[in-house]
């Protein structure tokens, strides 16, 4: 029977809302932006984190987008018109082919893969890292997995876009704002991870010195930083009366 500390949860799962809030909507918008980047440079995809159908609709909306833009911008109105609309545009159309084509072989891994409901495959991995970005070395070490997804990755597209920019491409654009994305989403993922674990060993400290901040009042400098905030009753043994009802029974489901 798994034990859960009720006054621990109550007063010190606390988060940076500000912060988590900002990451949060990232993640919460970052799915299409990710994989207009990841589809390309990734492998082996989970069926649930990649749908080809959303490939089809990314596809036909980048397609359709750089009439839109031009429809908007002074260019229109020169009697080159067409040839500045390609030259603006290859690249673009140039990345939508090779998404397409990317698109198609991520679909043709994912029928190939072992089943997901076989236990043989997450449903939602998000693919192998490219071994270019994996090879990669900096000061003479390669990255962690975190430090490719978090910055060389996105790292790539962001400055390949402003090259792109520079260049007047407009696509450069559409890698500014998804390598953004593709950033911070990495980033607040890793951030919850990481308040998991964090939220495990704190219950766990709290649990193991309850009896000493609470019922016999010790300082944190001797609770591992476990301090206890709120008044405590005069009596020893009502203090662990309630101390007792502190700690809450997980039931583990059994089969």
């Amino acid at each position: 029977m798994k034990k859960s500390n009720l006054y621990y949860k109550t007063l010190f799962q606390r988060r940076n809302v500000i912060m988590d809030t900002l990451l949060d909507f990232f993640l919460a918008l970052s799915s299409w932006p990710r994989l207009i980047l990841e589809v390309p440079i990734r492998r082996n995809m989970g069926e649930r984190y990649f749908r080809f159908s959303i490939a089809v609709w990314l596809i036909i909306i980048m397609s359709f987008m750089p009439l839109f833009i031009y429809s908007k911008s002074p260019y229109q109105y020169r009697d080159d018109a067409v040839f500045t609309f390609v030259k603006m545009f290859f690249t673009w159309y140039a990345y939508v082919g090779y998404f397409a084509y990317s698109a198609w072989q991520r679909r043709l891994e994912i029928k190939r893969l072992p089943g997901a409901f076989d236990f043989q495959r997450f449903s939602l991995s998000t693919g192998q890292i490219h071994e270019r970005f994996r090879n990669f070395e900096f000061n003479g070490q390669r990255l962690t997995t975190r430090q490719i997804e978090t910055l060389l990755e996105p790292g790539f597209f962001f400055f390949t876009g402003i090259l792109l920019g520079l260049l007047n491409q407009p696509i450069g654009g559409v890698f500014h704002l998804c390598s953004l994305f593709y950033a911070f989403s990495y980033q607040a993922q890793y951030r919850k991870g990481d308040d998991f674990i964090l939220d495990k060993i704190d219950e766990q400290i709290a649990n193991e010195e309850l009896v000493k901040a609470f019922v016999e009042g010790e300082d944190a400098t001797d609770t591992r930083g476990f301090n206890f905030y709120g008044r405590r009753p005069a009596d020893p043994d009502a203090r662990r009366r309630v101390a007792d009802l502190f700690a809450d029974d997980e039931v583990a489901v059994a089969f």
